[in-house]
């Protein structure tokens, strides 16, 4: 077996700060879902469509947070889908964190409000977090690592 290269770490620990992020939107998402039934009095009828989108919302991103998990440990143990697919789920994620990148930019100065900002702050970090991971597996170390095409 072929030592490791030292940038498959960085990789790993790319994904893993990835899902530390979706996990964290997850917990926000989950703890307004909890806030919801406090706010019956000034929503009335839209209180089940809040609540269902939250609630999707929350689940969203704890499974996209497990994927990116199972990304890292397969980074670790070598499975050749892990590059294959984590170039075609990257790619996609950076047009996504692109649309909400122009939405909390414009969300935050708007309303200047500490949601906007702090959706703003970490929507950046992913974007970035993104774009490292797919420069690394782009790398021609990695894709020997991983006996990519």
């Amino acid at each position: 077996m072929s030592e490791r290269p030292k940038v498959i770490y960085i990789l790993i620990l790319l994904w893993l700060s990835l899902s530390v992020i979706f996990v964290n939107w997850g917990s926000y998402s989950l703890s307004v879902v909890l806030q919801i039934p406090n706010w019956e009095k000034w929503l009335g009828e839209l209180l089940p469509q809040l609540n269902f989108g939250y609630l999707i919302s929350a689940i969203v991103w704890f499974v996209f947070s497990a994927v990116f998990i199972l990304f890292a440990y397969g980074t670790f143990r070598k499975e050749l889908w892990v590059w294959t697919t984590g170039v075609i789920i990257s790619t996609i994620f950076l047009a996504i964190f692109g649309l909400m990148l122009g939405a909390f930019m414009v969300n935050a100065i708007m309303f200047l409000d500490m949601f906007s900002v702090a959706g703003l702050v970490t929507v950046v970090l992913s974007f970035i977090i993104d774009i490292g991971i797919v420069f690394y597996l782009t790398r021609p170390a990695i894709k020997l690592y991983f006996e990519a095409p």
